[in-house]
């Protein structure tokens, strides 16, 4: 294993998926990807007055850069003085996940899952569910306490 993608999203629990793939990439003087991956933002569920779309896109595209600089700071303090950092606005992250994982022929897949169940998993569904299931590579799922 030689390469290692790490799909970030804004949970708490991030540093900590950063700290199991540095271990892991270290034991096999592997490479680490950092990606977030956010979606357009939802004109319907996000009203507020005088904001814009552009301009709550341009607010999740910079906050999702802030998350990747830290985490990349983490993976610095963990022995990796180069991390590869790839942002990306998709309409489906868990797509988006599968396409990097297969154009970068990334031989392992490291990401946290929420674990959440009944009503809570039906109304936000899996991403990391969707990734196990359509990706060929070998994914290594972090459980994220709430």
């Amino acid at each position: 294993m030689k390469r290692i993608l790490v799909p970030l999203d804004h949970s708490p629990g991030s540093d900590l998926i950063v700290e199991y793939a540095c271990a892991l990439a270290r034991g096999l003087a592997a490479e680490l990807t950092l990606l977030h991956v956010y979606e357009p933002p939802n004109a319907v569920i996000a009203v507020v007055p005088g904001a814009t779309v552009a301009g709550e896109d341009a607010a999740e595209h910079a906050a999702g850069a802030a998350m990747l600089g830290r985490c990349a700071a983490t993976a610095n303090l963990n022995g990796f003085d180069h991390v590869d950092r790839i942002l990306e606005r998709a309409e489906s992250p868990s797509r988006a996940i599968i396409a990097h994982a297969r154009a970068g022929k990334f031989d392992l897949i490291v990401m946290g899952t929420h674990a959440r169940t009944g009503v809570a998993r039906l109304l936000m569904g899996s991403v990391a569910q969707d990734v196990l299931r359509a990706t060929t590579c070998p994914v290594l799922l972090v459980h994220l306490h709430a």
